[in-house]
C-alpha cells in the first residue's frame, strides 16, 4: 500500500500510535490541527480503525460525511482477523485509487493489544 498523503489528527493518541505505520505507506505524512469536516474536500478516502465495528460521535459524523460525498470508506476491527484485514485494505486502496487518505480512530484502541498487531506487522 502506498498513498500519497496520508493525513491523521493532531493532538490524538491513536494518531500518534499509527503515524509510523503510516509513514511508511506513503510519500507525505500530514498531521491536522484544524477539525476534519472544515477541509473534507483535503481527503479522497478514510480509513477507520476500530474495535468490534463501534464508532464514536466524532468519527461517525465525519463518516457521514465522506458518505454524503461519496468518497470512499474503509473500517478496520482490530479484533477481526489481522491477514484478512490487510489484504483487504490493500485491494481498497488499489481499486479506489487513494491518494489523500485521512486515517482515524479512536483513542482507547492504543489500550487494545490487537492495534499493535495490526502496527507491527510488515507484508
Amino acid at each position: 500500500m502506498k498513498v500519497d498523503k496520508i493525513y491523521t489528527k493532531a493532538g490524538s493518541k491513536f494518531s500518534e500510535q499509527i503515524e509510523i505505520w503510516a509513514s511508511n505507506r506513503c510519500n507525505e505524512l500530514i498531521s491536522v490541527a484544524e477539525k476534519i469536516n472544515e477541509n473534507i474536500e483535503r481527503y479522497d478516502s478514510l480509513l477507520i480503525f476500530n474495535e468490534n465495528q463501534n464508532l464514536n460521535k466524532e468519527i461517525s459524523e465525519i463518516k457521514s460525511l465522506f458518505d454524503k460525498q461519496q468518497k470512499a470508506i474503509h473500517k478496520i476491527d482490530i479484533n477481526g482477523t489481522l491477514r484478512v484485514g490487510l489484504s483487504n485494505l490493500e485491494l481498497w486502496v488499489e481499486q479506489n485509487k487513494c491518494k489523500r487518505l485521512l486515517i482515524l480512530g479512536a483513542d482507547e484502541l492504543i489500550k487494545n493489544p490487537n492495534l499493535e498487531r495490526y502496527l507491527n506487522l510488515e507484508k
